[in-house]
């Protein structure tokens, strides 16, 4: 296809580009996840791709779809060509190799993305079957021909499992061009097409073996080699990509590794689909290559050395196709097959694969002619190997094989060799061991708890071994921790493999472990450590917590040796969000599968949605001692055992550790009572005041009369204050149990009903929704005939209730409390959801009425205000009445001078007075007698007041036009962050707003001001650069509304278009809006923007942080206006 410029818009994202070879890298670019068989981008793409089929579509645009699919179907040929490299008799490398994959990855993602019928296969099937089936036959000259077949065939088959993945998730999805609209397919549907595939494969798979029978030939120990390296290789360090080997042996190694690979992943995936002549073909293949790897004579060379590493590389891929059809007739077939299982133990069915396979790998690696750079390269293989022959047990169980009781998979003796030689290695392993050998560890002591043993520390009692058994544990959470010290990139796989592998759960539930005569045992020294490195690593302590709560609140005895981390997790505190550590999860399968395997937390809901959170250690802890809880609930019925004991001995010990550390840590109880004391209480900390007061009533119903009654009756308390205890006295009588409830009633009632007198405008109508909330419950409403034979007391609480019912005004207070207080519920507040979850969603309501009384506050407040408001214009008017008829009755007494001088006063000045004026006790008499002289000594009064006013109205007009002049020297700029939710970012650019005298500030929510630590960083910025409350919601508008006010509508943002900010010229009008911090801005305010400008970067990390680019963009415009 030529190339040609092309534009298109995908899903609102412009993107102009070359279209020829560069269109491939573009596609694989995008995430899987979004334009994958399960993808939201696949129908555009595809639209895009092959033409959008619709009735306005161009033929130009059929055209370019058809064009494009011939160039697909055409690229195997090019690629496998002699020509498509130039030379077709070169010699190639691991470089060579990786580029050729990484071309064929990108075709075969682009081709399934771009496919929409199955016959558009049909040229790629006939393809893979002309060239698989002549694939021996080929030109021997042409080397590179059957390696770039077999990488073009790998890719499709790794294209395919990744397609199957997703499908088994989220099924296929496909646009039809007739109805526009999405189709899901079935399974059936999906496995036929992967059935179609494996049978192409298998048409080829004999062949293939053959041709991987041929090229590991140079791999078997009886072929010779050079004796010496060649002088071009000399001196080379030696690593992944560098074999010591030279350009012609280094070609036909690389060969015979991609031959075995590319027949190892063909069996393990059409071993889905069915089995064969072809498929026992390959199974024997690999096993004999197995078989011979391990059989091989050391080498003394480094030449040959290198070989066997190459066999080894080739072994780590044969050996997971191997493990994952592992199964009973897999036995059967290598019995039939081989002689293998002579050498074998009568009870341990895989003695006979492993130890020769240590015993081999490690003999090469004792020789010492291999440099250490590709030591640590062979380690690297064996740690995969090992990994994979450990796994065979559950492959095996997964796939229906049944051991008898009398045998088992591993010897006692074969694992403990294999696991002194893994923890022996692991402070040394490199960066790319760390997982497979952490993995090792784990299957080897799941493997061992398994075993006749049970434990690698409990050996029948035996002391001896015991000693040995907790000696080899203390060597591997030693190593252990050495390791993870040495990892430089602390990745979330690594730190999860590293706690499921030590921490194992079939050693936890052993004491020794734990304590062992009053010393620290193996795991609290590891834990200790770990959380102690934890206060600086958000990831590791969130994951340590996760498992740790996980395996305690299995083993609940063992909780008593770890209080003081308890304790730890309860008050730790951490970034609030970690990109990286969501990017890992979201786009690592090692990561996802690591995480799976660490001990599951109690309440998997909470996890989700607190594990990337600075509260995640609190809640871990939260949760534990709540399922604790319900086990200590059970001390005393049928159900008791030997863990409701423990919790409960655990809980005990854990809380009074707190009051200890409360009590008694001096730092700890400043910071506590300057933050939480009553003298200035916070509303999040009194409502878990209030909802534990409530719980403890409720418990203990005796504490009602004696405890809470009199404080009730406190009348000196103060307002807020006892607000809380009307809460808690409402709640108690609405909550209690039908046995104590009517009591609660007659005790608690009495004292609150008075309140509802109060002078205190917010506790009056905090009592009044309380009082109407049990009145409603407890006094429904009578009969008007039953209402005049009853008690006075009665109908005063019938007129009451009414009054409540009725009100205009508490109506409005109730309607605007609608949800608070029937969202409340003290049993389910107490619980970890209750208090870490929003329990009404749209109210932004946390659980308990955290801030009830500060919703009452701004209502009352709200209705004072307007209540003002209508009093000050109704004192207003009768005080004009009053001075009109008193002028009257003063000119009538007065003479002609005095009225003119009365009469020639502006009437601005009359109007104009203060409102509160307290008359003297001698002003007030006689005031009918001597009117006119009383008027005349309050007028002058009045026109002092008056010049008083006139000067504050001249201060404040000064302050006003000085305000005006400040702000018509702020330069014409408005910055829009309400895309940004991260506090330090807002108040960083409040600050920088401020230095460089912006217009104006926008933000999602103008309350953020009031946080702590924006204030802390905006060091009172927010006081003189206005900030403007634009929710996200209303940007569209806002920015429409600048446009037409004369503004710019600039966007800082990466685009196809963006203009690089030093190149372009601000006008003096702008609006800038900044982009969120991850995804940057949404296309739909993209669309609104007159420009978009980049900062050019010289580096390669992908952006700067919003803070910082919006303080340089912001300089660069200050830069243009001063000059």
């Amino acid at each position: 296809m030529g190339e040609r410029w092309v534009h298109v818009d995908v899903l609102g994202f412009s993107v102009t580009f070359l279209f020829g070879v560069s269109y491939s890298y573009f596609i694989v670019c995008i995430m899987f996840d979004q334009q994958g068989f399960a993808g939201s981008l696949r129908v555009k793409v595809q639209e895009w791709l092959m033409g959008c089929g619709k009735k306005h579509c161009s033929v130009n645009c059929s055209s370019i779809g058809l064009k494009f699919l011939k160039s697909l179907h055409d690229f195997p040929s090019r690629f496998t060509s002699p020509c498509y490299i130039g030379n077709a008799f070169s010699t190639y490398g691991d470089e060579d190799i990786d580029a050729w994959e990484s071309e064929a990855k990108r075709w075969a993602r682009v081709l399934f993305l771009a496919i929409k019928e199955e016959y558009h296969l049909m040229p790629i099937w006939m393809f893979i079957q002309n060239h698989g089936t002549n694939i021996c036959s080929q030109n021997e000259n042409l080397e590179h021909l059957p390696v770039k077949f077999l990488i073009l065939t790998l890719s499709l088959v790794l294209e395919l499992q990744t397609m199957q993945e997703r499908t088994t998730e989220y099924g296929i999805k496909f646009r039809t061009r007739s109805l526009e609209t999405i189709v899901k397919l079935g399974y059936a549907d999906a496995a036929a097409l992967y059935k179609k595939f494996s049978c192409v494969f298998l048409s080829i798979l004999e062949e293939l073996v053959s041709f991987a029978n041929l090229s590991c030939s140079v791999l078997s120990s009886r072929i010779k080699m050079e004796d010496n390296i060649p002088n071009s290789v000399k001196g080379k360090l030696g690593g992944p990509s560098q074999r010591r080997l030279s350009s012609s042996t280094t070609t036909v190694v690389l060969q015979a590794i991609t031959s075995v690979k590319t027949v190892a992943l063909i069996l393990s995936w059409c071993a889905e689909f069915g089995s064969g002549y072809s498929l026992d073909c390959a199974f024997k293949f690999l096993w004999k290559f197995y078989w011979n790897t391990i059989s091989s004579p050391a080498c003394d060379s480094e030449i040959g050395a290198e070989i066997c590493l190459a066999a080894y590389e080739a072994l780590a891929s044969a050996l997971r196709a191997l493990v994952s059809v592992f199964s009973f007739q897999t036995l059967d077939f290598i019995k039939e097959n081989d002689k293998l299982l002579s050498k074998a133990e009568d009870n341990a069915l895989l003695d006979f694969l492993v130890l020769p396979f240590l015993q081999n790998i490690n003999g090469l690696l004792a020789v010492g002619v291999l440099v250490r750079t590709r030591c640590a390269v062979l380690m690297n293989w064996k740690w995969l190997c090992l990994e994979a022959l450990l796994s065979i047990p559950g492959y095996a169980i997964k796939n229906g094989f049944h051991l008898e009781d009398t045998k088992s998979f591993f010897s006692d003796s074969a694992l403990r060799q294999i696991f002194n030689d893994l923890v022996e290695n692991l402070e040394n392993a490199g960066e790319g061991s760390v997982l497979p050998i952490l993995r090792s560890v784990r299957l080897a002591l799941g493997l061992l708890a398994e075993g006749k043993s049970g434990s690698l520390v409990s050996c029948n009692g035996v002391e001896a071994q015991v000693g040995a058994g907790a000696e080899l544990m203390w060597n591997l959470v030693r190593s252990s921790w050495i390791l993870h010290l040495s990892c430089n990139k602390r990745k979330v796989a690594p730190i999860a493999a590293l706690l499921s592998s030590v921490l194992h759960s079939s050693l936890f539930t052993d004491g020794s472990m734990h304590m062992f005569e009053n010393a620290p045992g193996p795991f609290k020294w590891f834990i200790e450590k770990i959380l102690e490195e934890g206060t600086k690593s958000p990831r590791t302590i969130r994951l340590a917590a996760l498992h740790l709560t996980g395996m305690w609140i299995l083993n609940p005895k063992f909780i008593k040796y770890y209080v003081k981390e308890l304790k730890l997790l309860s008050l730790y505190g951490s970034v609030a969000f970690d990109e990286d550590f969501e990017a890992e999860i979201a786009d690592n399968h090692d990561t996802r599968i690591e995480l799976s395997l660490l001990a599951k937390s109690p309440d998997a809901e909470l996890t989700e949605a607190f594990i990337n959170t600075e509260l995640y250690a609190r809640v871990s802890v939260a949760v534990l001692f709540y399922k604790l809880a319900d086990l200590a609930e059970m001390v005393g019925s049928r159900n008791e055992n030997g863990k409701c004991l423990a919790a409960l001995e655990s809980g005990k010990l854990f809380l009074l550790e707190l009051l200890d550390a409360v009590v008694n840590d001096k730092d700890l109880s400043k910071e506590l009572y300057k933050k939480y004391s009553a003298r200035n209480n916070l509303p999040a900390v009194r409502q878990y005041l209030e909802t534990f007061a409530i719980n403890i009533y409720l418990k203990f119903p005796s504490l009602v009369g004696e405890q809470l009654v009199p404080v009730l009756r406190d009348y000196d308390m103060k307002p807020q204050a006892l607000s809380s205890y009307v809460f808690i006295a409402a709640n108690v009588i609405l909550h209690a149990s039908e046995p104590v409830q009517s009591k609660h009633l007659d005790e608690l009632l009495p004292p609150i009903v008075p309140l509802l007198t109060s002078h205190h405008h917010s506790l009056r109508g905090f009592t009044q929704l309380l009082v109407y909330q049990v009145l409603f419950k407890f006094f429904p409403p009578a009969d008007f005939k039953a209402i005049a034979t009853m008690p006075l007391e009665m109908r005063c609480f019938e007129d009451l209730r009414t009054y409540l019912a009725k009100n205009s005004d508490c109506t409005r207070l109730r309607a605007s409390m609608e949800g608070y207080l029937d969202a409340y519920n003290p049993t389910v507040s107490v619980t970890p959801a209750g208090i870490f979850i929003n329990r009404v969603e749209e109210l932004e309501f946390e659980c308990v009425p955290k801030s009830l009384m500060e919703e009452v506050l701004t209502f009352l407040n709200d209705v004072r205000e307007d209540l003002r408001c209508s009093m000050a214009k109704d004192l207003v008017t009768i005080k004009n009445e009053s001075l009109r008829s008193n002028g009257d009755h003063m000119d009538s007494l007065s003479n002609n001078n005095e009225g003119n001088s009365l009469s020639s006063q502006p009437k601005d000045i009359l109007l104009d007075f203060q409102k509160k004026i307290t008359l003297s006790k001698h002003e007030k008499q006689d005031i009918d007698i001597n009117s006119f002289l009383g008027q005349k000594e309050s007028y002058i009064q009045l026109a002092g007041i008056e010049k008083e006013d006139e000067l504050l109205d001249q201060l404040l007009q000064s302050r006003s036009l000085a305000m005006d002049k400040v702000r018509s020297s702020r330069q014409q700029c408005i910055l829009v962050a309400s895309l940004i939710d991260r506090i330090p970012n807002l108040a960083g650019l409040a600050r920088t707003c401020e230095v460089f005298k912006a217009f104006g500030l926008a933000v999602a929510d103008a309350s953020i001001v009031h946080d702590k630590q924006f204030q802390l960083i905006s060091v009172t910025a927010d006081r003189w650069v206005p900030i403007i409350e634009v929710p996200v919601d209303s940007m569209k508008v806002f920015l429409e509304k600048k446009k037409k006010e004369g503004y710019s509508i600039l966007g800082l943002e990466q685009t196809a278009n963006s203009i690089p900010l030093d190149h372009y010229t601000f006008p003096e009008k702008m609006v800038l809006v900044l982009g969120r911090e991850k995804e940057g801005i949404p296309v739909d305010i993209i669309h609104i923007l007159d420009a978009c400008i980049e900062i050019p970067q010289l580096g390669v990390v992908r952006s700067l942080n919003v803070h910082v680019s919006g303080a340089i963009a912001l300089w660069e415009y200050t830069r243009q206006q001063r000059s």
